[in-house]
């Protein structure tokens, strides 16, 4: 096999190689859908609504959380020694 032959047969592997690994999903899918298991968009929407509602309350706890923190913060602030803060602290 000459060299330009060789490259010739590399190429077109590669060309081959690369077209079935990007169409390769598509007739994955089709054939699911073919088969009837394709996935329930209900179902889908409805895990999603979920975790997006955990997502919210978990926010709200966070920010709680947060000002809480901050809360304590402006408290201990005060109850420590003005003199070990520095001149103009209260």
């Amino acid at each position: 096999m000459s060299p330009d032959e060789a490259a010739k047969f590399l190429a077109l592997f590669l060309f081959m190689g690369g077209s079935f690994w990007v169409v390769g999903p598509f007739f994955r899918a089709l054939a699911r859908k073919l088969e009837g298991k394709t996935t329930d968009v209900r179902a889908l929407e409805q895990m999603r609504d979920e975790l997006l509602g955990e997502v919210d309350g978990l926010r709200q706890d966070v920010a709680q959380l947060s000002e809480r923190l901050d809360f304590t913060e402006r408290m201990l602030a005060k109850q420590q020694d003005p003199s070990r803060l520095g001149p103009g602290a209260r």
